[in-house]
This record gives C-alpha cells, sequence and structure tokens, in this order.
C-alpha cells in the first residue's frame, strides 16, 4: 500500500513545503511559519525515504541496513514537534509561546536519543522496506524502540487535534478556521494507523498475524497525513477558491449601479477619477473588478454631493409617506428616501431647476458606520429602488417645476 500511497504524500508535502517556504522569504523572522516549512520539510522527507524505490539508496547512503526507517521516524518526531509549535506560536506572543515550546523540543530530544539508541542495538540487518515494522515487532529491542515511537506519535496527533480544534473555535478568519478543522481531522485519521501499530506490538509475542489490517493502518496514517498538509496551507490558498464568486458578484454589482453612475457622470463629469493602466489578463481579476466598483461607489457618492443642491425635500418627502402608508419601514422606508433624494436630483438638475441655497444637509440615509461590503449592497438596494412607484409618485407629484 505504501508503494502507492506514499509518492502522493510526498509530492503534496514536497509541493506544500515550497508553497510555504515562498512566504518564508517574505517573513523570515516569523517562528511559527518557520516550523511549518520544518515540518513539512521533514514529513516530505519520510514519505520520500519510506518508499520502497529510494528506501536501498538511503541504506546506502548511511553505510547500514534499515537507515531509512530510522531516517523516516526521527523526521515523523520533528513533524509532530513541529506542528505543535506552530499552533502554540499562532495562539501566544512570542515570549510566552517559547516557554510553552521548551517542554515540547525537549521530550522530542529525548525521544530522538532513545530511538537512535534502541536502533543501534538491535541492528536490524535484513532489509525490509514494504513490511520492517511488521517484521522485527518480535524483537524485543524494537518492540521497545517502537512503542517509545508510537506512544510519541500518538500524543503528538492528539495534541495537534486537540489544539487545532481549540484555536480555530477563537480564530476570527474563516480560512483559518477551515485550516485548522481539516488538521484536526487528519490528525485524528492518524490515530488509526498507530492503534493499529500499538495493537501489533503488543499482540506479537502471541503470534498473532495483523498483516490484514496493514492497508487500514496505511491509509489512515497516509490519508491523515494528506488532510493536515491541506489543513496548513488552506489559509494561504483558500481564499482564491472564491474568486469566480467574488468575480460574479462584483461583475453583478456593478451592473447594477452602472445606469445610476452614467446618469450622475453625465450631470457632473468630474466625478470620475482617472483609471489606472490594466494589462489584459488583470481585467479578469477578482481585485480588478472589485476595485472597479469600489470606485463606481466612491463616484457615485461624489455625484451625490456634487448634486445635493438640488434635491426637492418635497418630493423626499411624498415619497417617503407613500412608502410608510404601504407599510414599508427600517431600511426598506430607508431606501425608498435616498432613491426619491437621487432622482429628484436628476431630474431638478435635467430640467435646468436653480439649485436650492441652502443645499440639504444629507444625502445619504443608509446604515450608519458599515464598512465598504455594506456600502455597495446598499447602493445597489438604492439604485434598484428609484425604478420604485413610491418614487416616481413622489418626484412627478412634486411641486416643484
Amino acid at each position: 500500500m505504501n508503494v502507492y500511497l506514499h509518492p502522493v504524500c510526498a509530492v503534496v508535502a514536497w509541493l506544500a513545503f515550497g508553497y510555504k517556504l515562498s512566504a518564508l522569504r517574505k517573513s523570515p523572522r516569523d517562528y511559527a511559519l518557520i516550523a511549518l516549512c520544518g515540518a513539512l520539510m521533514c514529513s516530505a522527507l519520510s514519505f520520500t525515504v519510506s518508499h520502497p524505490y529510494v528506501w536501498g539508496y538511503v541504506d546506502r547512503l548511511f553505510g547500514f541496513p534499515n537507515s531509512a526507517a530510522l531516517v523516516s521516524m526521527v523526521c515523523v518526531v520533528l513533524v509532530l514537534t513541529n506542528q505543535q509549535i506552530v499552533l502554540t506560536f499562532w495562539a501566544h506572543p512570542p515570549e510566552r509561546a517559547w516557554r510553552r515550546a521548551r517542554p515540547r523540543v525537549l521530550a522530542a530530544a529525548l525521544v530522538l536519543a532513545a530511538l537512535i539508541t534502541l536502533f543501534a542495538m538491535t541492528a536490524p540487518s535484513e532489509p525490509r522496506p514494504k513490511d520492517f515494522s511488521l517484521h522485527y515487532a518480535g524483537h524485543p529491542l524494537y518492540a521497545v524502540y517502537l512503542l517509545i515511537y508510537l506512544v510519541f506519535y500518538t500524543i503528538g496527533e492528539i495534541e495537534t487535534a486537540r489544539l487545532s480544534q481549540r484555536y480555530a473555535k477563537v480564530s476570527h478568519r474563516l480560512w483559518l478556521r477551515r485550516g485548522l478543522r481539516l488538521t484536526a481531522v487528519g490528525a485524528w485519521t492518524t490515530l488509526g494507523f498507530s492503534l493499529i501499530r500499538i495493537t501489533d506490538v503488543i499482540l506479537s509475542p502471541y503470534a498473532v498475524d495483523l498483516r490484514p489490517l496493514e492497508p487500514v493502518a496505511w491509509v489512515c496514517g497516509d490519508v491523515g497525513a494528506l488532510l493536515t498538509h491541506v489543513g496548513w496551507t488552506l489559509p494561504g490558498w483558500g481564499p482564491t477558491l472564491n474568486a469566480p464568486r467574488r468575480w460574479l458578484r462584483a461583475w453583478r454589482q456593478y451592473r447594477r449601479l452602472r445606469p445610476l453612475w452614467n446618469v450622475l457622470h453625465e450631470l457632473a463629469p468630474m466625478i470620475e477619477l482617472t483609471a489606472p493602466a490594466n494589462g489584459f489578463w488583470s481585467r479578469f481579476r477578482p481585485s480588478t473588478l472589485e476595485f472597479k466598483l469600489y470606485r463606481q461607489v466612491i463616484e457615485i457618492r461624489d455625484g451625490q454631493l456634487a448634486l445635493r443642491s438640488y434635491t426637492d425635500p418635497e418630493a423626499v418627502r411624498t415619497a417617503t409617506e407613500l412608502g410608510r402608508r404601504a407599510g414599508l419601514t427600517g431600511k426598506e422606508l430607508q431606501a425608498i428616501e435616498e432613491a426619491a433624494q437621487l432622482a429628484s436630483m436628476v431630474r431638478a438638475r435635467e430640467r435646468n431647476v436653480p439649485p436650492s441655497a441652502h443645499p440639504a444637509p444629507r444625502t445619504v440615509t443608509g446604515p450608519q458606520g458599515a464598512d465598504l461590503t455594506d456600502e455597495i449592497d446598499w447602493l445597489v438596494k438604492v439604485a434598484e429602488t428609484m425604478n420604485s412607484p413610491y418614487v416616481a409618485a413622489g418626484v412627478e407629484g412634486s411641486t416643484t417645476p
């Protein structure tokens, strides 16, 4: 099974490492990012050297049989330690994070020392790239070696899962929460691997053959690792999955605001800002269209400000009263009021009605303190409300010539 799953895990891990390494170049003093790159690199090395085709090359490189097994397990210990360091630095200030990380680093150092010592004492001489753990599980020293490794592995994965779930609950970033939850799922999944391995070590003196469960163990270990690789990198590339939806939403809003912008631009051409030069492909990016949409909103507000002296208070009062009589309240009635303001401005300007000597002090009736996204949604609503019969009746029924 590892012949097929390990290459996939290795490729994904190397890609994830390269992806985060590019981010590390921009933030070389980000300790959490350094630890994450270390975890991904060690995971990639572990899967690479564990592949049967690479196993022999590693043995020849180090000069003793099954050295690939030791290298792989050392890498896994480093993966688990670095993962917990990442979560610690994400959750605490650097000074406090260092204090919390030291016991984990010390525990990893002791485990590594024990593994290297016991492996040297065991001296497994027969190369077993496909079933190393199963073949040597009955050896007393190797059983101790494997139990130390598996206990650390199990505790490390439980800690990673537990901390990921805890920090996902308090994170304010959507894709970070999703990434942490996926990492937790992956960590819990890998426990199937350690459970089968521990059971095999305990039952090996009784000649219990757990080889039928070997594929299950590898699936749990490798699929769990894949999920954690995706989870660690998801906060970085996850938002791009929303790109098509963002582009479509911005395009719809842009189209709905365009008629209002056209009218205001025709009456007050000075509201149009100088557009930046964009390449051919940049126009298809969501950020480019969103920028044009933001400009459109700003220019519409500038147009309202430039034409506010043409507001017909009587038309606004009439339209608002008609809406109130129809049972409209809250934002629906506010939209009628602002739409009537805009419509009366446009009509007065088109008919060359002299501006008021005392311009309306307020033309915006939308939600106060809203962010730009809410502002766009509000203006779209107002633009569509300008076609309301209450607005038309208020503007046409006004006594202003």
